[in-house]
């Protein structure tokens, strides 16, 4: 059998922080984009309702107006 050096120790040495810094910084993208969407979910929940039906007929009575102008 061939007897290991401590070349692999090494590289180990310097892969891992690598990997671990790797990891680190996709959780840390992970959570600011889960505060970001946490953040939009509140502003869309405090936004005033609106109602459809009365946009269409301000909507119907423009086009109406419009129509008139002609």
């Amino acid at each position: 059998m061939r007897s290991v050096e401590g070349s692999l120790t090494m590289e180990a040495a310097l892969v891992l922080p690598l990997v671990l810094s790797l990891f680190l910084m996709t959780m840390r993208a992970g959570i600011v984009l889960y505060m970001e969407y946490e953040d939009t979910s509140v502003s869309i929940l405090k936004e005033k309702e609106w109602d459809p039906v009365k946009y269409f007929y301000i909507w119907n009575d423009i086009g109406e107006f419009m129509e008139d102008e002609n």
